[in-house]
């Protein structure tokens, strides 16, 4: 019987932990891809673990969501101009004054 080689990996072979930690602002700027289903799956279990601790990003979740559901509707063209520029503005607004917690 042959003695058994000892194998030892250097640093760089070890696997890494991967970190599912992400934050309020991460989960905001990945909504798009996560309701349209184009997100990793790592990212997806990471940004659900995320919702399940934060009843603010599930609220901005589901106003994001409602809002597609409302706008399915709505031709762009039939929004009076001033109407998409107050609408723009106020959009602006609010994405500005988001609170990036996390």
């Amino acid at each position: 019987m042959k003695p058994r080689r000892m194998v030892t990996r250097n640093s760089a072979q070890r696997p890494t932990p991967r970190r599912t930690d992400i934050t309020c602002q991460q989960v905001t700027g990945l909504i798009v891809d996560y309701v349209t289903g184009e997100l990793a799956t790592e990212t997806t279990l990471a940004f659900k673990a995320h919702l399940r601790k934060c009843p603010d990003c599930i609220a901005f979740l589901s106003t994001y969501q409602k809002t597609i559901q409302a706008t399915r509707f709505l031709a762009y063209r039939s929004i009076p101009p001033e109407m998409r520029t107050r609408l723009r503005q106020f959009l602006r607004s609010r994405i500005q004054g988001y609170p990036s917690g996390g």
